[in-house]
Order: structure tokens, then sequence, then C-alpha cells
């Protein structure tokens, strides 16, 4: 019983931790939440079934978290790194909505539509912004940790899902296939992250992770499965 309370009140602590005034609102208080969940997570779990069961309801807790918070780092770091994809295409989702497909190269010309992507979504762009992506979640999540592969295989998935849209977008209003396409987004995806699993897994799992803070500061050592 008092270990459950007590992990209770290390979720209700991480989040006051996550929402301090210090730390970087656009990814950090989510990066904080991911790895501290996550890790806590494994660590239950690697105790065997009995734990498992005396936490179950602190892990689903921990699994919410990390999955919420992944979202929401993921979403975001996309739109950092295709922000002018993002942009466009929020644009004429929006001008579909309130005027048909028929109507939005009225409001968004074909040859800009084209030529938007020609400059941000031709291939070598989009090996050269995955590259960044990755290097960018390699700087922020602990190695130690273990959450990068998982992380980035959620990654993988996200861009499917937004490259699957835009694709279906081009294709109804402008009948213009993507280039890479959303299936190919996602080889050039698996391709920048495939040699750093395997990396992972010939490594093995930690069973211990220290959090940084923006500072460098040791943030505790709490946590680990999305």
């Amino acid at each position: 019983y008092y270990l459950q309370k007590m992990a209770g009140a290390l979720f209700s602590s991480l989040q006051q931790c996550a929402e301090r005034e210090t730390t970087d609102k656009q990814y950090a208080a989510n990066v904080m939440r991911m790895e501290n969940s996550y890790f806590f997570t494994q660590s239950v779990k690697q105790r065997g079934p009995e734990m498992t069961t005396l936490f179950a309801k602190q892990i689903t807790a921990a699994s919410s978290i990390c999955k919420q918070s992944t979202d929401a780092y993921l979403g975001w770091m996309i739109k950092r790194e295709f922000k002018a994809l993002h942009s466009l295409f929020s644009n004429i989702s929006r001008i579909r909505r309130d005027v048909g497909d028929a109507d939005v190269p009225i409001h968004v010309p074909r040859a800009t539509f084209v030529k938007t992507l020609q400059k941000e979504s031709n291939r070598d762009v989009m090996k050269e912004k995955i590259g960044i992506i990755y290097a960018r979640m390699e700087k922020h999540l602990s190695e130690a940790g273990g959450l990068l592969p998982v992380a980035w295989k959620a990654l993988v998935k996200v861009l499917y899902e937004w490259f699957g849209r835009w694709e279906k977008l081009s294709t109804q209003c402008y009948k213009f296939g993507l280039e890479p396409s959303a299936v190919d987004v996602v080889r050039i995806a698996k391709a920048a992250g495939g040699s750093a699993t395997r990396a992972a897994r010939e490594k093995g799992p930690s069973n211990t992770v220290n959090i940084k803070n923006n500072s460098g500061r040791d943030r505790g050592r709490v946590g680990a499965e999305c």
C-alpha cells in the first residue's frame, strides 16, 4: 500500500518538476515525462509478475503519461522540421472545409503548391530533415533510458499518418502525387533509425537512468512502456 502511495506521489512530483518555469515548454517538459514514466514502467516489469500486478494501476498511469507526452513531443518535432509543409497543408485543409476540393486551387494556386513541394518535400530534403530529427531526438533522449528506439518507432508511425493525410489532400485537391510518398517517407525514416536500433539491441536494456534538466543537474532517477 505504502509503495503504491509513493509511486502516486512520484508522478505528482514529476508533473510539478515538468511545469517549473525553468523548463523549456516546447519539448523539455514532455521529454521529462516520457523518460521518467517509461523508466518506471520498465523497471517494475523487470521485477516480475508479482510486482507488475501490485503496481498495475501505477503502470497504467505511467503508460498514459508516456503516450500523451510522446504524442505531444513528436507532433512538436514534426511541425518544427516540416514547418512549411505543415503550414501549407493546414491551410489547404481549412480552405477545403470551407469551400470544397474543387475551389482549393483558387485560394492556393497549383503553381505555388507544386513549388513548395519541390522545395520542401523532395527526396534529398526529406532524408536531410529526417536525419536532423533523429539527431535531435538522440540529443534529447537519454541513451541509458532506452527510450530512443521506442520513440523513433512511434515517430515513423506518426510520419506515415501525417504524410498519408497530406498525400490524400494533394491527390484530392490538385491531382498531384507526393514524391516521396508516405510509404517512401517511412522507408527513409526506418533507414535513418535502423543502425541505432540495432546498436541498442546489442547493448541491451539499462536498469537505471539519470535524467538531466537543461542546466545539466540530475533531475532524479525514476521510473520505465508507453
